[in-house]
């Protein structure tokens, strides 16, 4: 018989699309240490995925919630939904150029 692995959650939010979005610790260790620019505190994904400035759906589902940080960047979180949940994958910084480039063609889910 296999055992359960149990996964811890770093957090766990009703998103603005009425998903349960969660961030398990593995996946918050990953943003911490490839992406440190984010920081060390879950309460701007929270942020983000709750009321997101912006949000993208790309060509494999995976949704992209995006929060204005100041004048010329943008948080990025993304989440792979299921039926009424989500799973965060990653989260990282990026520049208004670099998000107008990357978002222009993907579906727009919600528009500052």
């Amino acid at each position: 018989m296999v055992g359960a692995i149990s996964m811890s959650c770093a957090i766990s939010v009703k998103a603005f699309d009425g998903r349960q979005v969660l961030l398990l610790d593995q996946d918050w260790l990953h943003i911490r240490f490839r992406h440190p620019e984010v920081g060390f505190e879950t309460e701007l994904l929270s942020r983000a995925l709750i009321q997101p400035d912006e949000a993208y759906r790309n060509g494999r589902g995976g949704v992209h919630a995006l929060m204005r940080i100041d004048e010329s960047h943008f948080l990025v979180v993304i989440y792979e939904p299921t039926d009424n949940e989500g799973l965060v994958r990653t989260a990282y910084l990026t520049n208004v150029s670099r998000k107008e480039r990357r978002y222009r063609q993907l579906l727009c889910l919600k528009r500052s």
